[in-house]
């Protein structure tokens, strides 16, 4: 994947997608001078944030938009976004309602939008649940407007935008259809909440809709066409590697992860060290597969770019897999070293190597490769998604910090135990930040990092010089 391009593509879409949010944002506040009436100062704030929120979601649109070839993912995302919704939903009901009535309906609709997920859930087929949801949607917001106030009718109108994005976003491969479903009956939505309050209420919200569902289309056109350009590159390189057709990549690509847990629990090697070591010499070509997939979607895209940039003099990867990260600084100058166990993965990123001309160091024994730093010695080393895979937690610690140069970087992450998706993950009962603290290296996560409500457990230590 040429990460150039990638870059390209990211400032272009932080160009169309603030665009998007602010004029979003305009047509909010002519909604706000155009919807007359008495309002509550609690609908003032809540009808701001609400806005707000809006314009956050579509600007943000390629990194949520889960464009995926692994379909399982993108229905987990479709629920969990709806959970959230459903949350939201009761909150500012709750928060809003001028009156017990009000709270009961605030509860009943918390609980209908959580009654139609769970039914989403266990009952329908993946492909209906765009229809489903919008339905749902639409019928929750005319029962809400029926005895709505300026204040709320316009808070409603937001949701009902956000509504309309979220249905476009989730059906990328369709969204033209979807664009002018929600558009039409959108309109309907409009018609219903602005009837009593003048044509000027009716045009602004009728522009909230229209910025709202066209502005969307865009930057989904955009993404989708970037991804499109990601999956023929990514698809020349594996078929030239394995041989393989494209089908036979793309059941790969959907299924390779639910299949390394199966054989995982089917193997159960995490007692001996051997044992596992072998098990993923043998589970390395579905590896292949697994990591491909994942280095096609855009959030990956995002982290792999972000860890570029972290990138100083003589690199490590340490657990490269595909050789993505490794690759891409090999063509920017630096001086690349891999290390993976020896097996269908190495093969591959040997072969991208050489065809693209790059020179690259591959190690599959510690041994060799604490020569070779001995000799040479590293100024980064990352490791991510492979420690949480690896027994000994504190000796890989310390074997890897042991190798950067004075005041060298080292960048790694452990995910928390093992999940249902991902049995292979072992549980590590230790405490990473004092263990690095102790041996002499200084934390040097940034903000984000460091905020305790994030999942992502990425770790940011520099040497001492």
């Amino acid at each position: 994947m040429n990460y150039r391009d990638q870059e390209k593509f990211l400032q272009g879409s932080r160009i169309s997608g603030g665009a998007v949010c602010l004029g979003f944002l305009v047509v909010a506040g002519m909604v706000r001078l155009t919807f007359t009436g008495i309002w509550r100062t609690s609908e003032s704030v809540a009808f701001l944030l609400a806005s707000i929120a809006a314009a956050v979601l579509m600007y943000y649109t390629p990194d949520y938009l889960h464009l995926s070839v692994a379909p399982l993912k993108k229905r987990r995302w479709e629920i969990n976004l709806r959970w959230r919704i459903a949350g939201t939903a009761l909150l500012l009901g709750l928060l809003l309602a001028p009156s017990n009535a009000g709270r009961l309906f605030a509860i009943f609709a918390g609980l209908a939008l959580a009654g139609a997920n769970w039914l989403a859930l266990k009952k329908l087929p993946a492909r209906n649940l765009p229809a489903f949801f919008w339905i749902t949607d639409l019928l929750l917001l005319f029962l809400s407007l029926v005895r709505a106030d300026a204040g709320s009718a316009a808070i409603l109108l937001i949701a009902l935008a956000a509504a309309a994005h979220v249905a476009i976003v989730r059906r990328q491969d369709r969204y033209l259809l979807w664009v002018a479903i929600t558009l039409v009956s959108g309109m309907v939505v409009v018609s219903f909440a602005t009837g009593p309050l003048g044509r000027g209420a009716f045009v602004s919200g009728s522009m909230l809709l229209l910025v709202a569902t066209l502005g969307t289309a865009w930057l989904v056109h955009r993404a989708i066409r970037q991804n499109e350009k990601n999956i023929v590159a990514s698809m020349g390189e594996v078929i030239a590697f394995t041989g393989y057709p494209e089908d036979r990549i793309r059941e790969l690509w959907a299924t390779s992860n639910e299949q390394l847990a199966t054989n995982w629990q089917q193997a159960r090697p995490e007692d001996n060290p051997e044992q596992m070591a072998e098990w993923y010499r043998q589970n390395s070509e579905l590896y292949l597969f697994a990591i491909s997939a994942y280095n096609l979607e855009y959030k990956r895209i995002r982290s792999n770019m972000k860890v570029l940039r972290m990138a100083r003099g003589a690199t490590l990867d340490y657990g490269a897999g595909n050789g993505e990260i490794l690759l891409e600084l090999a063509r920017r100058g630096h001086r690349a070293t891999y290390y993976d166990v020896e097996g269908v993965t190495m093969r591959f990123a040997r072969q991208r190597a050489a065809s693209q001309g790059l020179a690259i160091e591959f190690f599959h024994t510690k041994d060799a490769l604490a020569q070779y730093a001995g000799i040479n010695g590293f100024d980064t080393v990352f490791s991510f998604d492979v420690l949480e895979h690896l027994p000994d937690l504190p000796g890989e610690l310390t074997f890897l910090a042991s190798l950067l140069k004075s005041g060298g970087l080292f960048v790694f992450d452990v995910p928390a135990g093992s999940t249902k998706a991902h049995p292979m993950h072992l549980n590590h009962n230790l405490n990473v930040l004092e263990y690095m603290r102790a041996k002499g290296l200084k934390d040097e996560r940034n903000l984000m990092l460091r905020l305790p409500f994030r999942k992502e457990e990425k770790f940011v230590f520099r040497a001492p010089r």
